[in-house]
């Protein structure tokens, strides 16, 4: 059993003695030891093992030792690198080993037998990690092909991002608003909040403000949509409904898992990513209040592969479930088809094209 102590060890990340030492907080220490015998707990309580999804303990190895013993032909590596806070590379290798018919996820492990590497850690992205994801980068083979590239990171929070999707026919909020509009400002860093205002004047340094956008429905309520892009696949996940003019959780309304994307709205997440480089990311869109066009409002390139606490409450389920399952989950038809099927036949293109450009005769 020395290999389920070893996936507890990877799973709770215990820190090392001197970080014990630093850390004098007890209730975050035993929250930490204990967090293992969550699972043994949730079904000792009646959760049967097909309601628990990724969660540190026996049940999680148990599932990643069968993992380890598929053979499928596509090696992921996911570059995470040493993260600070929450990581999301264990959940998103984990799933995709749940899921894929023709990929073997594994995070920081032997990039140089990779077929893909895919850099798969938080933005902005901090100097160790960095140098991290670089070393990781150096080893891989020449030539495999490398998702969401370092330098692509944070593509979202320069401060021309809106101006040159714009000049690339995407449909974003104005990014040059004049005095006496009504914006959205967001200050600096992905955790700053936004603020509706009227422009009066300069905004303080690292600050930004764009034109709000009206996208009410006729029901008087504000609707935010997301959609996911994976090399090229762009797939349509859930919507937010809300009261308030920012869509969120604080002032959630209702919450509908599917819907469907126009071909125009599909382009528009394709261009996003070839405007800003990124291969893997989401979006979050509104549909104008007057005719409907879709304006795309926010892009994240590291986005939160775990389901809404509301949506895991209602399912009865426990553990963490990967965002792009929800559906399946609720037993919903999907209007593209499952996500996963979509994702094996753009990671399979993308290792095949180098073999057929090189059978290609003039290639």
């Amino acid at each position: 059993m020395h290999w389920v102590w070893q996936e507890l060890v990877r799973d709770t990340r215990l820190p090392a003695p001197w970080d014990r030492w630093l850390d004098n907080r007890p209730g975050w220490r035993v929250r930490r030891w204990m967090s293992p015998l969550q699972p043994l707990c949730w079904m000792a309580t009646g959760t049967p093992p097909s309601r628990i999804g990724y969660a540190p303990g026996p049940l999680t190895a148990l599932r990643r030792r069968r993992q380890a013993g598929l053979r499928r032909p596509i090696r992921l590596c996911l570059l995470e690198g040493p993260v600070a806070g929450a990581s999301f590379g264990p959940v998103t290798a984990y799933w995709i080993n749940e899921h894929s018919s023709v990929v073997h996820a594994v995070v920081d492990e032997e990039p140089e037998r990779a077929d893909v590497v895919w850099v798969h850690t938080q933005d902005p992205v901090p100097p160790a990690v960095q140098d991290a994801v670089r070393a990781g980068l150096a080893r891989a083979r020449p030539g495999v092909p490398v998702l969401n590239r370092l330098e692509s990171h944070d593509a979202y929070h320069r401060a021309d991002t809106f101006c040159r999707l714009r000049d690339a026919g995407v449909s974003v909020p104005d990014p040059e608003p004049r005095p006496g509009d009504l914006v959205v400002v967001k200050g600096p860093g992905q955790a700053s909040r936004k603020e509706l205002r009227r422009l009066d004047g300069p905004l303080p340094p690292g600050h930004r403000a764009f034109a709000y956008v009206d996208a009410r429905g006729a029901d008087g309520l504000h609707r935010r949509y997301r959609a996911f892009h994976f090399l090229g696949v762009v797939h349509a996940t859930d919507v937010i409904v809300s009261t308030g003019w920012e869509a969120g959780l604080g002032t959630l309304a209702g919450h509908e898992p599917v819907f469907e994307m126009t071909t125009q709205e599909q382009e528009q997440v394709q261009a996003i990513g070839r405007v800003l480089g990124l291969d893997w990311f989401c979006v979050d869109f509104v549909r104008r209040a007057d005719d409907g066009t879709a304006v795309f409002t926010d892009v994240n390139v590291y986005p939160t592969p775990v389901v809404a606490e509301f949506v895991d409450a209602a399912l009865g389920t426990r553990g963490r479930w990967h965002f792009l399952d929800t559906p399946a989950r609720m037993g919903l038809a999907e209007p593209q088809g499952p996500f996963w099927p979509r994702f094996d036949a753009a990671i399979t293109r993308l290792v095949a094209a180098p073999a057929a450009a090189a059978a290609t005769p003039g290639a």
